[in-house]
């Protein structure tokens, strides 16, 4: 899938992604939730950003990003059967954005275990 930007090495959705985390980190730093988990998702959002000089092939974040969030969705998936009412919401959004997306990555890249092709 080809990049918006001839510099920028990521396919669409995650550019978007990249993008929209980075500016809901940055929202979060300052709202009432805590600052360190707006500072963490920010960092997350400009960690794919800052590596995306790198052609996707060659792009290790990139590629293991798919089964990291594959296992995020499981943990979070795993916790829903004994979290608390207030905290079910957060969780299966959070099961069907990166499970969902890891698998959307996945595709893109062709590859599942997290490692680049040859390795």
């Amino acid at each position: 899938m080809a990049s918006l930007l001839p510099t920028v090495h990521l396919p669409v959705p995650v550019l978007l992604h990249a993008l929209g985390l980075s500016s809901l980190g940055m929202y979060l730093t300052f709202t009432k939730v805590p600052s360190a988990l707006g500072i963490a998702v920010t960092g997350l959002g400009l960690s794919y950003l800052l590596t995306s000089y790198v052609p996707i092939e060659q792009n290790q974040f990139l590629h293991a990003s798919v089964p990291v969030r594959i296992i995020l969705a499981t943990l979070a998936a795993a916790r829903l059967p004994t979290a608390p009412q207030a905290e079910r919401k957060n969780l299966i959004i959070l099961i069907l954005y990166d499970f969902l997306g890891g698998v959307m990555v996945g595709y893109i890249l062709g590859q599942w275990n997290g490692r680049l092709s040859g390795y």
